[in-house]
């Protein structure tokens, strides 16, 4: 399963910018959410908080600025991460030789390097 990606940083902007526009406190903004005061705190740090509240609470967050977690994904992972994912999958296939699993991932690379190159 692919590992989810929130920024943390859009979400935050989202809470300050419906706080200003409803002026809710820290508190109030939090009890219309349904969590904590000091939850809310934490997501209004954005990234910089190491102490990031769970995904069900960055949930809550989301839907009460309209958002889904969708839409405050976090910018996607390199090309060549990508790359890796396919070939951490290719190699999960059960049923499949060894041989086979490595022609499949050697075919991969290479297409994806021939389809990276230039064009004139």
């Amino acid at each position: 399963m692919p590992e989810l990606s929130v920024d943390l940083d859009k979400l935050a902007t989202h809470l300050k910018s419906k706080m200003e526009a409803e002026k809710l406190s820290v508190r109030a903004a939090a009890k219309a959410i349904g969590f904590g005061a000091s939850t809310l705190s934490r997501l209004l740090q954005g990234n910089s908080n190491e102490n990031v509240p769970d995904l069900a609470n960055i949930n809550k967050a989301a839907k009460w600025v309209g958002k889904s977690l969708a839409d405050l994904s976090a910018p996607s992972k390199s090309k060549s991460s990508t790359i890796a994912d396919v070939e951490v999958q290719l190699r999960a296939l059960p049923g499949l030789a060894k041989p086979d699993v490595e022609a499949l991932v050697a075919m991969v690379k290479a297409t994806y390097q021939h389809a990276k190159k230039p064009r004139s």
